[in-house]
């Protein structure tokens, strides 16, 4: 295990704040795997998954010295290393034949000062392609970023000298496990992180590891510093570090907070590892700004900031939306209730504008300065109530996660994300998928703007002109159901699904993707909105869409030609006998 400064020391002798701080990528000692865990904290955050059974029985309970290779691949952050020390560790304690030599955390690392990782990999990788081979010998570990793999074995041809090995890394690119006689592959970036149906959002691996943060809670890896901290706080009760800990002891609070983290994932399709949720998580209750006043203490934050204002930024109401609503993204405010907006909630917002007490009441014991201007306190006791009583606001809140068609989104790509046989009785998800089906089907019979009553649709091929335009007729598109199952599950952007889809009297499919974002704009194309308003440039989806749309028409059986007065100039039609007939506007 690598060593850092965070190794030093137990739980009960640190900081909330250092504690806290460790969490955060890109901190000195900010906590990593290695062979045998000594770090107290990262052992204590650690949440258990059905990949820990897996390396369990590897290494311990079907352990047979046939000289196979466990390989852990992913990104940065999912968790490789953590898995590989503890099966380690658990192959000693069960007095299995496994030493160091047989494990490589670090598949980057060097074994002397100037040599590359390449060879001390394929060093690595060469002992134990021998014992495989012989089916002999110790059982082995590897963690290796799946990028780094691609780039050794593909880019640098190391494939043609451990095809075996080379297969189950490429198969595992696309599924979770992959198994060959000598080889058991593991990619966590396909480990499932939260569940997605809309009435479990945010439950799971992502749910467990917010609940690490129940600073009241004993089984808390926090909760020592916290409670020794109370006391010692120079700050007292005006320390925003405490009281963010404490707003996060409230059960509403994690749960939104897990419920919001995942909403996240799916609106922007950012991806989510335990690294980046415990930064986020972190980041939340320790900000940067508290990071600045930070100086030497009992409590570093409470010394730094003792009697002066403490920033409207820096209390958890503000830090959860600005964490994960990055103003500089252009669909911010998808998950800000302050960036919720409807007659009933203005007037509400109004009221409270022209009622100061009003506002002071349902800030509760925020520790904001009677100088925060009217709109930030305002804007704070919002966000509050939000997340820890929103019955109190009286007026719905629309934010991403209020959506109706979220719901539907999130639906689908729970059904679809799963094998056809496991959900062909689940008549609710049935519903979602069937809903979200009919939308794309009339989002993209209307995506041109242009659609007749004779069910004809405008394709572009090549240049558009602006004196005639080419119009079809639409052919109404059924779902390939296992396709669709299957390309969603081997989907690598999160919150992305696929529906494959063939065009009637074809035998054609035409994937297309979804996104939240692009289904957004599907229900507003399906209630009639021109997206020829919008930049389709924006993004890969919208760009694939636009170019395979011409693919839902029946363009070999006929074709209008029309100018921009919508009189139509010539028709091309299917003719009997594999022939076409061409009328001009005056025979028609």
């Amino acid at each position: 295990m690598t060593a850092s400064a965070i190794d030093a020391g137990s739980l009960s002798d640190r900081s909330l704040f250092h504690l806290l701080r460790s969490c955060q990528m890109g901190e000195a000692g900010a906590i990593v795997g290695g062979h045998i865990d000594r770090n107290e904290l990262r052992k204590e955050l650690y949440v258990p998954t059905i990949e820990d059974q897996a390396v369990q029985d590897f290494f311990v309970d079907d352990y047979r010295e046939d000289g196979s290779l466990l390989v852990i691949t992913g990104s940065a952050g999912d968790g490789k290393s953590a898995l590989l020390s503890r099966a380690f560790k658990r192959a000693m304690d069960a007095d299995k034949p496994v030493d160091e030599s047989h494990i490589r955390m670090d598949a980057t690392a060097a074994d002397t000062k100037h040599e590359t990782y390449d060879v001390a990999l394929n060093r690595f990788l060469r002992k134990r392609a021998r014992n495989a081979e012989r089916q002999r010998g110790p059982r082995s570990g590897l963690a290796i970023n799946l990028g780094l793999a691609i780039d050794f074995f593909d880019r640098q041809g190391y494939a043609d000298q451990y095809p075996g090995l080379w297969e189950a890394i490429d198969a595992v690119r696309t599924k979770r496990e992959y198994k060959t006689e000598n080889v058991h592959a593991i990619n966590l970036g396909h480990r499932r992180l939260y569940e997605t149906r809309p009435d479990e959002l945010g439950e799971g691996l992502l749910r467990e590891i917010v609940e690490k943060f129940a600073f009241d809670s004993p089984a808390s890896p926090f909760h020592e510093a916290f409670e020794r901290e109370k006391d010692q706080c120079p700050a007292g009760e005006k320390c925003p570090l405490h009281y963010n800990a404490s707003q996060f002891t409230k059960e509403t609070v994690r749960e939104r907070v897990a419920k919001l983290l995942a909403t996240s994932g799916v609106v922007n399709t950012t991806y989510l590892n335990p690294r980046s949720i415990l930064d986020h998580v972190t980041s939340m209750i320790l900000p940067r700004s508290l990071q600045e006043l930070a100086v030497e203490g009992a409590c570093p934050v409470g010394a730094g900031i003792r009697g002066n204002p403490v920033p409207p930024e820096s209390l958890l109401w503000n830090t959860i939306f600005e964490r994960l609503d990055d103003p500089s993204d252009p669909g911010a405010g998808q998950l800000d209730p302050a960036a919720s907006s409807s007659v009933s909630l203005d007037q509400i917002l109004l009221s409270w504008g022209a009622a100061p007490d009003r506002v002071s009441t349902l800030l509760g014991e925020t520790p904001l300065g009677s100088r925060v201007e009217t709109a930030t306190r305002i804007r704070t006791a919002l966000r509050r109530l939000y997340l820890v009583d929103e019955q109190r606001i009286e007026a719905p809140i629309e934010t991403a996660l209020e959506s109706p068609q979220f719901d539907e989104f999130l639906g689908a790509l729970t059904y679809l994300n799963q094998e056809p046989s496991t959900v062909e009785d689940d008549t609710e998800l049935q519903q979602y998928v069937t809903d979200v089906l009919r939308t794309v089907q009339a989002s993209l019979q209307g995506w041109s703007g242009s659609i007749t009553d004779d069910d004809y649709i405008e394709f572009v091929d090549g240049i558009k002109s602006t004196d005639y335009r080419f119009l079809s007729k639409w052919s109404k598109p059924d779902p390939d159901r296992a396709a669709s199952h299957r390309q969603t599950q081997q989907e690598t952007t999160p919150g992305q699904l696929w529906l494959v889809l063939k065009p009637e009297g074809t035998d054609v499919t035409v994937p297309v993707p979804v996104t939240f974002e692009l289904y957004q704009l599907m229900t507003r194309i399906r209630d009639g909105y021109n997206p020829n308003a919008l930049d389709l440039e924006r993004s890969e989806g919208m760009r694939l869409i636009q170019s395979r749309l011409s693919e839902f028409t029946n363009k070999q059986e006929q074709v209008r030609v029309v100018n921009k007065l919508d009189t139509e100039l010539f028709r091309v039609e299917e003719g009997g006998f594999d022939t076409i007939e061409i009328k001009s506007g005056e025979q028609l």
